[in-house]
């Protein structure tokens, strides 16, 4: 038994010393291994870098290739912080923004969507009212459901100029709307379609306003709303920024002094290749975006956000808009 132990133990042993030499060759190999494979990464990674650099291309060339290649406004917007990206012309504009003006405090990752509209959240509650704008292009409307549909406001056209023959005409619907919104608790504003090319024009345009506001109380500013006319010749698409700014500031400027508040509306094109913003900035602005979530610095009352919104009572489409003005939750409803 002794001597069956002896062996055993020096077999053992023997096994032992032969482990240790084969470990010791295994631990050089993985030594050996990890420097290759560290090696390795190191080429990986260099490789990678190198890639990466090639990759890497300048704003210039990415704004060319988002040219070339017809790249969505919204989604190249989403690159940008530091200036307002549109098409004017089928050329995409980088418009930098303006830091002398006064900036808006909407935090757009509080917009919801909810039942075809959208919403706007602070601390829990609401704190936008939800807006129509509206012409005799909707028809006779059912203010009640308007209202009980959770609108809030609307901005009813009271009238316009003829894009070509200039003649300046009341909307065919803006006693009813008016009468009907205000009877149903809904609060209202007005616009006017502007074709004015001259000073002298936006002056009889906001004269017109006032005589047949006469008799109506507003709750909302009176909006001037300048627009390209895109499927014919336009009287008033020749007229240069500068010019078309000083029309607007015009009819603004006498809808004021008859004690009303102006507003401009317009889209990004408009406001910035075919206005002076800088200049019109002063009055409250109603800006047209229809992206999920806008981009726009700059202070403003209302968003207008869809062409082509449903609201019971109206029967087809309907512009929507959110007001950010004026609107104290306890005022929601």
């Amino acid at each position: 038994m002794g001597k069956g132990k002896r062996i055993v133990l020096g077999t053992v042993m023997t096994l032992l010393a032969a482990a240790v030499v084969v470990l010791g060759a295994t631990v050089f190999r993985l030594l050996s291994y990890l420097e290759e494979t560290q090696q390795t990464f190191l080429q990986i990674e260099q490789e990678v870098v190198q890639e990466q650099q090639e990759e890497t291309i300048d704003v210039e060339t990415f704004k060319q290739y988002a040219q070339e290649y017809n790249v969505n406004i919204s989604f190249l917007q989403r690159f940008f912080d530091d200036v307002i990206v549109y098409k004017s012309g089928g050329e995409i504009i980088y418009q930098p923004i303006d830091e002398t003006l006064e900036k808006n405090t909407i935090n757009w990752d509080h917009l919801l969507r909810a039942g075809g509209k959208i919403e706007y959240w602070e601390n829990g509650v609401q704190a936008a009212h939800q807006v129509i704008d509206v012409s005799s292009y909707q028809g006779q409307i059912d203010w009640q459901r308007v209202k009980a549909d959770g609108i809030d406001e609307a901005y009813i056209r009271l009238g316009y100029r003829g894009w070509g023959t200039g003649e300046i005409l009341l909307d065919e619907q803006f006693q009813n709307n008016i009468e009907n919104a205000k009877a149903a608790g809904v609060r209202v504003g007005v616009y006017f379609f502007s074709q004015a090319i001259s000073v002298e024009e936006a002056e009889e345009e906001a004269e017109f306003v006032l005589q047949n506001l006469e008799g109506y109380e507003l709750d909302l500013p009176v909006a001037f709303d300048t627009e390209q006319i895109t499927e014919g010749a336009g009287r008033a698409n020749l007229l240069t920024p500068q010019e078309r700014t000083d029309v607007t500031i015009a009819f603004c400027e006498k809808i004021k002094g008859a004690g009303y508040q102006p507003m401009v509306y317009a889209n990004v094109e408009q406001f910035f290749s075919h206005l002076e913003f800088p200049r019109i900035a002063q009055y409250e602005i109603w800006f047209a975006q229809y992206f999920t979530r806008p981009f726009f610095p700059y202070s403003l009352r209302v968003w207008q956000y869809s062409a082509s919104g449903t609201v019971d009572g109206i029967e087809g489409p309907v512009d929507l808009n959110l007001c950010f003005s004026d609107c104290a939750p306890e005022d929601l409803s």
